[in-house]
């Protein structure tokens, strides 16, 4: 599992502003007691004291005598806070969290604290492109497509939106680099983008990096990275495009289909396909269109190195206006 270097970083950064948060916070309500009972400031000078007069002297059973000491003012203190009704932790600031004590860091990886404000992070980000909300695998409606038989499928769309819903279940549930690479190829809203959206945010919510975007967005910022017109913020998309766990390409077929975007498109599928980072192709071509227009050695990937689900019915968008 790959994380995106971007959104890790801001993970991190939302992290330790929650734990600076709640840090002062802490140190608000330690002065508010303080006040009420002063000698709590006094027994936290006298303990920190007592500890660093035993570090100083560095003699036989000096740490154990300061042990002795400390623990007694300690009792003193816990005995205050309780007719405040104040447990000791709470006094002396309690981690946010318990795991990895507030570092973010858990046996040298990301803890989980900061895998959830990465999967947030994630998701909003999803969510500008996607209806991650109201597009997902428990809104499936398998009684919006025809029940009736299309000899062109073997069966009616119905039963191919179910064939198809079981697949993207499983391929979600199983994702890993080891996935198959998906194609959704089909008329316009036949459901596509709604299948799209509820594959991305179930992949998601296994932490796993999740890509969205046209493919005409895509090859944009590829090619103002590669004519000198992009910036950092460029450079960053292409590289989470590259390594991301599951790229989602969408509308495939739409873009302008330039020397330089017949290159791009075979660079980034044909990387992805040597590297084993799963992909997801959205595409209105059926799989003849698809083979005139990229012809070659793309065309040849798409068709040979993807899994194939046909979407088919009636416009499921004009059917709800």
């Amino acid at each position: 599992m790959s994380a995106d270097s971007k959104l890790m970083g801001r993970a991190h950064a939302l992290q330790q502003k929650s734990v600076r948060e709640h840090q002062a916070g802490t140190a608000r309500r330690r002065e508010a007691l303080c006040q009420k009972k002063p000698r709590l400031l006094e027994l936290d000078y006298q303990i920190r004291a007592r500890f660093l007069a035993a570090l100083r002297q560095m003699a036989p059973g000096a740490m154990d005598r300061a042990e002795e000491d400390i623990r007694a003012l300690q009792e003193e203190q816990a005995a205050i806070l309780r007719d405040l009704g104040v447990e000791a932790g709470d006094y002396a600031g309690r981690p946010l969290c318990p795991l990895c004590k507030d570092t973010g860091l858990w046996e040298d990886a990301p803890c989980e604290c900061v895998w959830e404000r990465y999967r947030a992070l994630q998701a909003k980000e999803l969510s500008s492109l996607l209806n991650l909300e109201g597009q997902n695998f428990d809104c499936f409606d398998p009684e919006l497509y025809s029940g009736a038989h299309d000899p062109g499928l073997g069966g009616s769309p119905r039963q191919q939106i179910e064939l198809i819903y079981e697949i993207c279940v499983n391929f979600s549930r199983r994702f890993g680099p080891d996935s198959e690479n998906l194609v959704f190829s089909g008329p316009p809203g036949t459901g596509k983008t709604f299948m799209s959206s509820c594959v991305a945010g179930a992949v998601n919510e296994r932490g796993f990096s999740v890509v969205y975007d046209t493919a005409v967005r895509q090859l944009q910022k590829m090619e103002a990275l590669h004519f000198g017109r992009g910036d950092g913020d460029t450079e960053t998309d292409i590289l989470r495009i590259r390594r991301c766990d599951l790229l989602i390409i969408d509308d495939l077929g739409v873009e302008f289909l330039s020397p330089f975007a017949h290159t791009a498109l075979m660079d980034i599928i044909n990387t992805r396909l040597i590297e084993r980072r799963p992909m997801l192709v959205s595409t209105n071509l059926a799989a003849p269109e698809l083979r005139e227009r990229y012809k070659g050695p793309l065309a040849s990937r798409l068709l040979g190195q993807f899994l194939w689900l046909d979407f088919r019915g009636e416009d499921l968008r004009q059917r709800k206006m």
